[in-house]
């Protein structure tokens, strides 16, 4: 579906929020996007964060066009009303030294915050495999970048440690592990994806234990978005509104 479909439908579907992905974007004209911000006031939808899809680690000869991309994606999440820009550090490329991406990953980071901090607008790195698979991948990075206008985002699809599809893999780790970099990076996020794989007829996830989750985050006293993301196989307006019913119920502490 398209964009104005998409808004719709997640008003239809109660949803307070769209996440619109700077990749799904068909202009970046100034005519089209105020279309667009009109469409989110007329479905009183929040931009929670705009997400922008950067590779810092793998492609070592395309670091500035990765930051320009940033830039931009920035100024248009900026336009929308989003206040966090969603961006992501990669991974080693085959055969590369990890500490090298890191610290090229960390840089990168470092000078995307620093033009968000003159735009206006924060920059939250998303755990997403690779070189964040872990919470202390994360945190490495919070410390290295050591920048006011940097954050984390939580993904808690995306820590070694939990069973079922998508999501990084590391020999020995369990959910004891995933459950640490869960309480690991909730103090820091400003802001929480939610992933769903498959649930039963109540809505429970079979493999993220959301009680667990959502005591972590009101132990750190969270309160902003979660932005749910569906990964399963069943047909989607089947399984969104579900699934859904169930996180409304854990946000409420139910």
């Amino acid at each position: 579906m398209d964009l104005p479909k998409f808004m719709t439908t997640a008003r239809g579907l109660g949803f307070d929020g769209a996440d619109l992905h700077m990749a799904h974007l068909t202009s970046f004209d100034r005519i089209y996007l105020k279309q667009l911000r009109r469409m989110l006031l007329d479905n009183g939808l929040s931009v929670p964060s705009f997400p922008i899809s950067t590779e810092f680690g793998r492609f070592p000869d395309r670091i500035e066009a990765e930051i320009e991309k940033c830039r931009v994606g920035m100024e248009t999440g900026l336009f929308l009303g989003a206040p966090v820009a969603r961006v992501f550090v990669g991974s080693t490329p085959p055969g590369g030294s990890d500490e090298e991406a890191f610290k090229r990953g960390a840089d990168a980071l470092r000078r995307c915050a620093e033009i968000g901090a003159d735009i206006g607008m924060v920059v939250a790195l998303q755990n997403h495999s690779g070189l964040t698979s872990t919470g202390d991948d994360m945190l490495r990075f919070h410390k290295a970048v050591n920048h006011p206008n940097f954050a984390l985002v939580l993904d808690t699809g995306h820590f070694t440690g939990r069973a079922g599809p998508n999501g990084p893999k590391k020999e020995g780790h369990t959910y004891a592990d995933y459950y640490k970099s869960l309480a690991q990076v909730a103090p820091l996020a400003p802001f929480v994806r939610v992933k769903v794989y498959e649930s039963d007829a109540q809505g429970v996830e079979k493999f993220i234990d959301y009680k667990r989750v959502f005591e972590i985050l009101r132990g750190v006293h969270y309160n902003g978005f979660c932005s749910m993301v569906y990964e399963g196989t069943e047909d989607e307006m089947t399984a969104i509104p579900r699934a859904a019913r169930y996180l409304r119920k854990m946000v409420r502490g139910d």
